[in-house]
């Protein structure tokens, strides 16, 4: 018996050991899971419902209840962590969730951290399920939470700005397999959905547009347009093309980048343009045509009956049928008409006037007082005869047409002025097209390639090219409005008190910072310490940005020169003010054309052809004049104004 009784308590004994030794386990293996992480634990005692410190002072004093800590967690945030307690509870080894606790506590200042809290169970050691602790390991997340909200944020950004470009746009990989498109691709290419497997089964090199132009491992732009035909989408259309390499670092092939744009509305309306402009010269010559026959027959104010007698050689004029106005020989006749028909043929005056005629005579005046000029005058004359048949005379009506003469001449001045007005405005329509276009692609282009660049240097780049494509495409918008100033009536002046010397100094500096080539010497003359005077400064400056502006597009090297002096016109007091470059130079029999719209000497260089005519109107506007002087091509150019003003003496 007694054996036994030893053997029983040897083996309870054991036993006991043994699990004091695995829940010793457990608890090294909890504390060591936790702490590990150098992060904040605490242990909530779920006999008195305290929670406390037990790595870490995340609470302060001697901890705090778990009722209270409720109040300390963001309201949206309770039913998470009560959740996750009651997992723990129900008997879950561990469980995990995210919550926002405020860290002033008892101050409610809602300072509020985002914290991962994974929780681990310690159970009871006779009790295996009846959980007696909770050990809970916080993590604080808040910068990497905030971090990826911001990176979020930026995504939806970017991608805003990529679903609604005006251009369609796809990315590929560096095998040519469709990667994304945006919202206007898809609509141009009618996808059956947002991810339609028509267009992701092939390559960009396998499709019929890219086929025969484009290969694989392309390293150059390709930008070119086409007609697009895809007959399992229902797709004819007329587009633009870009398609664009992307390279990493290491100037490896990563993806390429697609730009689409459908132009065949714009092509529709181009055609439509050109056939709209050949109906108006066909409409304006009818209409020309029209017009002087209908002048012919209208005007009749200066119209006289005349009748000739060739027995008395005497030819009289008739203002009304029964009322002479003026009778004269046929030598007085003859010798008032300052071309002889009928000498020219070799005829008598009998024998030219035996048949019907109608001609158009060039006279001295006939009916006003003698030194005006020529006349012309159209006659219609009919031949009559006796009973035997003999030309006895002649009668008919004759009409003053001098003013339709000239008004013919005029409307052909005003129809090659109009003609020569619509080409220009057609070449100004093409031109601006491609000017604004330029710019535009290449914003939108580069803008796209800007979150791809790693490094600084690169992006710096980029930004320069942005920006300066943003200044080239505000110029153009701003010669366009000024152009509908001019059209709607004129360009305001408002001249206002100024000094001119020191507006000009400041002037100076700007556009000295727009000189960028190191071979051209920018200089400014102020002979004066100040100016006062009354004028409209800001266009005398937009008139010399203007002058500078083209001074740089057309100077390799040299200098260019600004400056002005006083200067008195037409016994007026005024200001003259130039711009001096050693360029390109204006040959003489174009230097008179400069000035009118949608002029450009060189069509390569950028531009509208609208700055000097905005400048002519701007002066015009202020009473002054304007103009070039140049020796010839590669002489260099002066642009010059002058306005009247007068200097005024401060008190």
């Amino acid at each position: 018996m007694v054996i036994i009784i030893g053997l029983i308590l040897n083996r309870i004994t054991l036993y006991s050991i043994r699990k004091n030794t695995e829940r010793a386990k457990d608890i090294a293996t909890i504390m060591q899971h936790t702490l590990n992480e150098n992060n904040y634990v605490i242990r909530l005692n779920l006999k008195t419902r305290l929670a406390s410190n037990l790595f870490g002072n995340f609470l302060s004093g001697d901890g705090i209840s778990y009722d209270e800590s409720l109040d300390y967690i963001h309201p949206d945030d309770k039913h998470i962590y009560m959740a996750f307690m009651n997992r723990l509870v129900k008997g879950a080894k561990a469980a995990e969730c995210t919550f926002r606790w405020d860290r002033s506590t008892k101050e409610h200042k809602h300072d509020w951290r985002y914290l991962r809290d994974v929780g681990i169970v310690e159970f009871d050691a006779e009790d295996k399920k009846k959980p007696i602790n909770f050990y809970c390991t916080l993590y604080d997340q808040t910068e990497q939470v905030l971090q990826e909200k911001e990176e979020l944020e930026l995504t939806d950004r970017y991608r805003k700005l990529f679903e609604q470009s005006i251009v369609g746009q796809a990315f590929f990989d560096k095998e040519g397999r469709l990667l994304t498109t945006n919202k206007k691709l898809r609509e141009i290419l009618k996808f059956e959905g947002d991810e339609d497997p028509f267009y992701y089964r092939y390559p960009i090199f396998n499709i019929p547009d890219f086929r025969f132009i484009t290969y694989k491992d392309e390293r150059c732009d390709l930008h070119y347009c086409t007609r697009t035909i895809i007959t399992e989408r229902h797709v004819d259309c007329y587009t633009e093309i870009r398609l664009h390499p992307i390279f990493n670092n290491n100037k490896q092939l990563e993806m390429y980048t697609l730009y689409i744009r459908d132009i065949t509305q714009e092509r529709e309306q181009y055609h439509q343009y050109k056939k709209n402009e050949a109906q108006i010269q066909r409409t304006n010559k009818e209409i020309e045509k029209l017009e002087n026959e209908l002048k012919y027959l209208m005007e009749n104010v200066e119209m006289r009956f005349f009748r000739a007698s060739f027995i008395k050689r005497e030819i009289i004029f008739y203002k009304e049928m029964s009322v002479p106005e003026r009778k004269m020989s046929f030598e007085e006749l003859t010798e008032s008409v300052l071309e002889l028909p009928f000498k020219k043929e070799g005829k008598t005056i009998d024998e030219y006037f035996s048949k019907q005629q109608t001609m158009l005579l060039n006279t001295k005046p006939f009916f006003v007082k003698e030194g005006q000029k020529p006349e012309w005058h159209f006659v219609d004359c009919i031949p009559f005869f006796n009973k035997e048949g003999k030309l006895i005379g002649t009668y008919g009506v004759v009409r003053n047409i001098s003013k339709l003469i000239e008004k013919q001449e005029l409307l052909k001045e005003e129809t090659e002025r109009a003609n020569q007005s619509g080409l220009r405005k057609s070449a100004f329509l093409a031109n601006m097209s491609h000017e604004i276009r330029t710019p535009l692609n290449a914003i939108v282009g580069f803008s796209e390639v800007l979150t791809m660049l790693g490094t600084d240097e690169e992006r710096s780049q980029i930004i320069n090219v942005i920006n300066n494509n943003c200044d080239m495409l505000l110029r153009l918008v701003n010669d366009i409005l000024a152009l509908s100033s001019l059209e709607s009536g004129g360009i305001k002046v408002e001249p206002a008190k100024t000094d001119f010397a020191k507006s000009f100094n400041s002037m100076a500096i700007s556009l000295k910072n727009r000189v960028q080539n190191p071979a051209i010497e920018f200089i400014s003359e102020s002979p004066y310490p100040t100016f006062i005077t009354t004028i409209d400064d800001g266009r005398i400056q937009q008139v010399v940005t203007n002058f500078v502006t083209n001074a740089i597009k057309y100077t390799k090297n040299g200098h260019i020169k600004i400056g002005y002096k006083k200067e008195a016109r037409h016994d007026t007091d005024g200001l003259y003010i130039y711009c001096e470059d050693t360029g390109a130079g204006i040959p003489k029999e174009h230097q008179k054309k400069v000035f009118d719209r949608f002029v450009k000497l060189n069509d390569f260089v950028q531009g509208t052809g609208l700055g000097l005519s905005i400048c002519k109107a701007i002066v015009d506007n202020c009473h002054g004049e304007i103009g070039v002087t140049s020796e010839g091509k590669g002489c260099g150019s002066t642009f010059w104004l002058w306005i009247p003003c007068k200097e005024e003496t401060t008190t």
